[in-house]
């Protein structure tokens, strides 16, 4: 999860940059499925650091609560962010400006979640 953030980091306004340097099918669908991928990489393994940073008792509650929290707000919210980004700065590779602060965001979190964690589970030899 930390390597997707940070691609997602480093790549988001590169992508951009692409997007409308050469607006292209192939293109668009170059940087569709770039993104995808690095979702999917994040996304992939979410479900069971989630589970890793809430006792068994309040697991599911902890769970539901973060995830059900976190995804309206970064989600839901990003078209509106992302216009308000355009015409606030007038520059049109804005949006990625929003995505490299959630992953920012994402990064600190996984920084801070790591620490918190069992060591085997930071060392990955599972003791």
């Amino acid at each position: 999860m930390i390597a997707a953030a940070l691609l997602f980091l480093i790549t988001a306004y590169p992508a951009f940059l692409l997007l409308t340097a050469s607006p292209t099918l192939a293109v668009i669908v170059f940087i569709v499925c770039w993104l995808s991928v690095l979702k999917a990489a994040y996304s992939g393994v979410l479900p069971s650091v989630m589970a890793e940073l809430f006792p068994t008792r309040t697991r599911a509650a902890g769970m539901a609560l973060s995830y059900n929290i976190s995804v309206p707000i970064f989600g839901g919210f990003a078209p509106f962010f992302a216009a308000s980004l355009i015409q606030l700065t007038g520059d049109k590779h804005a949006p990625s400006f929003y995505l490299m602060l959630t992953a920012l965001i994402s990064l600190g979190t996984l920084l801070a979640a790591r620490a918190q964690l069992r060591p085997g589970w930071v060392r990955g030899d599972g003791a």
